[in-house]
């Protein structure tokens, strides 16, 4: 998983393929990341981000071959680092593995945690003080997972980003990789918010699409109290 640059992301002398990104403006891989986005929706307050949070249902596993990633994060002006709470079968094929990263210098990856399709996962990526963000997790398992062993389960990571410059981009992602094809049905996403340090609503016209992501998006509003707005949407369907 990298920053993306444009339409490229970079790990040093890194890069692979990133095939379907939702952006929100505010195992087999290179370096365990991919790169290149081929589709993109971005919500864009182009102010600085201070929280930003979405539950993920764990899609379908792949049939195919290559690499696959889902994941929300966030991402500095001059996409030169992601922050990312990851689902992918690249570290073990035909497994979702879950698991917090953040990209690139520093670059950290946490201990991987098996997950099941129809599992939940929230992230709530909140600033602190001193440029220090938060990506607070919480895994409820769905019927499959319960059947496997999981367990409900939380866990957080934290770093400051004081030297990358303004956060001002909230992502949902599917990546692709090696020949990977989108092929694991719908990926649904909801309790979506992103908060941005503006009192002009963004949440109805401050985005852009490109790459024909066929989307859907329900349940949206706006609250506007101490100098920031929030938008928040119920639910964000991929496909």
């Amino acid at each position: 998983m990298e920053a993306l640059a444009g339409w490229q992301l970079w790990c040093g002398y890194r890069m692979g393929l990133f095939s379907l990104l939702l952006v929100f403006t505010a195992g087999l891989s290179f370096c365990d990341k991919f790169a290149h986005a081929d589709v993109a929706f971005w919500f864009q307050p182009n102010v600085a981000v201070t929280k930003f949070q979405a539950t993920m249902i764990v899609p379908a596993l792949s049939k195919g071959s290559g690499a696959h990633g889902v994941w929300p994060g966030i991402q500095n002006e001059n996409s030169g680092f992601v922050f990312q709470s990851v689902i992918s079968d690249s570290k073990v094929p035909g497994t979702w593995q879950f698991f917090v990263e953040y990209c690139c210098n520093p670059d950290y990856q946490a201990s991987a945690i098996r997950v099941w399709p129809g599992d939940s996962i929230t992230s709530v990526f909140t600033m602190g003080a001193n440029s220090v963000w938060t990506d607070s997790w919480s895994l409820s398992p769905g019927s499959a997972g319960k059947a496997g062993g999981q367990r409900a389960q939380a866990g957080s990571s934290s770093n400051s980003f004081a030297g990358k410059g303004l956060v001002n981009k909230g992502l949902l992602a599917i990546e692709l990789q090696s020949g990977a094809t989108w092929d694991f049905g719908q990926v649904q996403w909801s309790s979506i918010s992103i908060t941005a340090a503006t009192t002009s609503s963004f949440c109805s016209s401050g985005y852009a699409v490109s790459g024909g992501l066929k989307y859907s998006v329900s349940g949206s509003s706006a609250l506007t109290q101490d100098g920031s707005t929030t938008c928040t949407y119920s639910r964000i369907t991929f496909g």
